[in-house]
């Protein structure tokens, strides 16, 4: 056998094998690809722990279509014990819903999560960064009558001032207490306080120093 003659017939044998794979392939083709499984849903917890409540969600086929709008893709599971709520879970409270709707408490959406045996608030980052606006107001106008205390020194005015201090730093402590319950409504309160803060620091500018009062009576 000549060599152009083995050499045409493995090209032969090399074009017959690529057919026979060609025809594997149409009859036996490859397995699809495995559709893509769909993510599941976010799991979110209704909190049902008062008897109100539980009347109220009995079961999950009953949660108000005012709770399940805040997330309308999540799967809503029902909790009527603190203990079945998962660590890592975020929930909402019937109750809160029910005294929003009588105009007893905010609409804004509060989460819980479970800390130990107890329920703690969990904030949003817009709820955060509003408390942080409200409390540097707050801080702002203390460093105001601070400066103010320092000024007068020992004097009847310092000591005003001084009161004013206390009372603006009062009131970051029960704002901050009440912000960490999820009590939301703090904010009027500390605006009502921020707003007499300018006419209180007025009258104690004008108080007159009783040091000052004595000197002017011995001299007349």
């Amino acid at each position: 056998m000549s060599e152009r003659t083995k050499a045409q017939l493995l090209a032969e044998n090399k074009r017959l094998r690529a057919e026979v794979e060609r025809l594997d392939r149409i009859v036996n083709p490859p397995p699809p690809e495995p559709p893509e499984e769909p993510a599941p849903k976010p799991r979110l917890y209704v909190l049902a722990l008062g008897e109100l409540e539980k009347r109220i969600v009995p079961n999950a086929f009953q949660i108000p279509e005012a709770i399940k709008s805040i997330a309308p893709d999540a799967e809503w599971v029902p909790v009527y014990r603190l203990s079945d709520l998962p660590r890592d879970g975020y929930a909402v409270r019937v109750v809160d819903y029910v005294t929003a709707g009588f105009g007893r408490g905010s609409r804004e959406i509060k989460w819980y999560r479970r800390k130990g045996r107890q329920l703690a608030f969990a904030p949003t980052q817009k709820q955060v960064e509003r408390f942080r606006e409200v409390s540097e107001r707050l801080i702002a106008a203390m460093g105001e009558a601070l400066d103010d205390a320092t000024e007068y020194g020992n004097a009847r005015r310092g000591y005003a001032a001084c009161a004013l201090t206390d009372v603006l730093h009062a009131q970051f402590e029960l704002a901050l207490a009440r912000f960490k319950a999820g009590e939301l409504d703090y904010a009027n309160e500390v605006e009502d306080v921020l707003g007499k803060v300018p006419e209180q620091r007025r009258q104690i500018s004008e108080l007159e120093d009783r040091q000052d009062a004595t000197r002017s009576k011995l001299t007349k």
